[in-house]
């Protein structure tokens, strides 16, 4: 089975914690057609974070950058291979500085992965969430919570 079949089993955030585990995850699946977006959340704040996804993203100028427009830009995205993959590092940085719009993104992310699956078949949406805490958690997004990738699924893994 694929690897994006199986990341989207039980939702399409999936959590990391070591980097190296996370880069083997991100060649595997651009290996299978996947176009790789990867934004640093290190600096990000709640008056900057939507300049990066804009940029990073390549959303169009009209972007109003509030979460509503994320929602919409990130609903009209497209792409030539097999579907899209969000990388976010160091995203417990955000979520402490910014805890609802950290979750939100996430929400956004996850209840769109299930349009696309729905209604463009040919778009797969995955974003892979480095966080340098071991413990952060991000329930019910999209009705799903967000789970440890199957390499660092165990506390013990992550050296908790």
């Amino acid at each position: 089975m694929e690897l994006w079949r199986q990341l989207l089993l039980n939702g399409s955030v999936k959590l990391f914690w070591r980097n190296e585990i996370l880069d083997k995850f991100v060649n595997d699946i651009s290996s299978e057609g996947f176009e790789i977006y990867t934004l640093d959340c290190s600096q990000w704040s709640s008056q900057n974070y939507h300049n990066d996804l804009a940029s990073v993203l390549n959303f169009p100028d009209y972007y109003g950058k509030n979460l509503n427009a994320f929602n919409d830009c990130l609903s009209d995205m497209t792409t030539e291979g097999i579907g899209i993959v969000l990388v976010f590092k160091n995203y417990d940085k955000f979520a402490i500085k910014d805890n609802y719009a950290a979750r939100t993104i996430l929400d956004i992310i996850q209840t769109n992965a299930w349009r696309f699956l729905l209604e463009e078949e040919n778009l797969k949406l995955l974003a892979f969430v480095q966080s340098n805490d071991a413990t952060i958690d991000f329930p019910d997004l999209g009705g799903m919570s967000a789970e440890w990738n199957n390499e660092e699924w165990l506390n013990k893994d992550r050296d908790v």
